[in-house]
C-alpha cells in the first residue's frame, strides 16, 4: 500500500504541474483558431482532421453514454453512426477492405445495446473506435494525431473492461503494453517534460493497478489518461 501511495503522490504532483499549463495552451489554440477564421484558409490537414473526427466521434460519444448507461445518449449516437454511414464517411475515409468488418462490428454493437448489455456495448464501441483509427486512409499524413487517438482508446478500453462482470486483467495489461509502445514513439515529439513525466507515471500506475487487480485505481488512471490526452493534443 505504501508503494501505491507514493506512486499516486508523485503522479498527482507531476500531473498538477502539467495541468497548470492547460489553460494557457487552450488560449493559444483559441488564438490559432481565430487567426485561421480571419484568414479563411482551410489547409489539407484541417480537412483530414475533420474526416478523422467524423469517423471516430460517434463511437467515442457512444462509449461514454454506455458507461453511464444513458439510453437516450446511446440512441442518439447510433443514429449519428447510421447517418455517418449513409453520408459515405466510412467508405470515403477508411480503407476499403475494412468496411465489411466494420459493418459487422456495428451490427454487434446494436445487438448488445438492444439487450441492454451496457458493458459489452461500451467495449464494442471503443474497439470500433480503435479499429477506425487503425484503418484511417490518411493516417500517414497525421501520424501524431493517430498515436494520440490510440492513447484515447487506452483510457476508454480500461474503463470498458473494468465495467465487465469479470474483469479481464490480462487484456488490460496487453492493451496497455501495446499502447505504451505507441506513447514511447510519440513522446520523442513532446517537448513538455512535465507532460512526458505524467504519462510515464500513468503507465506505471496502470501496470501497478493490474498487478494488484485494483479496479478503483485502474479507473482513476484511465480517466487521467483521457484528461491528459486533451492536454497533449494542444501541444501539436
Amino acid at each position: 500500500m505504501k508503494k501505491v501511495s507514493i506512486v499516486m503522490l508523485v503522479f498527482v504532483m507531476a500531473l498538477s504541474q502539467a495541468c497548470t499549463e492547460k489553460v494557457s495552451k487552450k488560449e493559444i489554440v483559441k488564438e490559432t483558431i481565430s487567426e485561421k477564421k480571419e484568414s479563411a484558409k482551410i489547409t489539407e490537414s484541417d480537412v483530414i482532421f475533420e474526416n478523422l473526427d467524423q469517423a471516430l466521434s460517434p463511437f467515442e460519444d457512444l462509449t461514454e453514454f454506455a458507461l453511464a448507461k444513458n439510453d437516450k445518449g446511446i440512441q442518439k449516437s447510433l443514429s449519428k453512426i447510421d447517418n455517418t454511414a449513409k453520408n459515405n464517411v466510412f467508405t470515403d475515409h477508411l480503407k476499403p477492405e475494412s468496411i465489411m468488418v466494420l459493418n459487422e462490428k456495428i451490427a454487434a454493437l446494436k445487438k448488445y445495446f438492444k439487450k441492454r448489455d451496457y458493458a459489452k456495448t461500451a467495449l464494442t464501441s471503443t474497439e470500433i473506435f480503435n479499429y477506425n483509427v487503425s484503418n484511417f486512409k490518411d493516417a500517414s499524413k497525421i501520424e501524431n494525431q493517430i498515436k494520440i487517438e490510440h492513447l484515447d482508446y487506452l483510457g476508454f478500453k480500461i474503463l470498458a473492461l473494468i465495467d465487465q462482470k469479470k474483469i479481464d486483467w490480462k487484456n488490460i495489461e496487453h492493451t496497455t503494453k501495446n499502447v505504451e509502445q505507441v506513447w514511447k514513439s510519440l513522446s520523442t515529439e513532446v517537448k513538455d517534460s512535465n507532460l512526458k513525466a505524467s504519462f510515464n507515471l500513468l503507465f506505471d500506475g496502470i501496470h501497478l493497478s493490474v498487478k494488484e487487480k485494483n479496479k478503483k485505481m485502474a479507473a482513476i488512471f484511465a480517466n487521467m489518461v483521457l484528461d491528459l490526452v486533451d492536454v497533449l493534443e494542444n501541444t501539436f
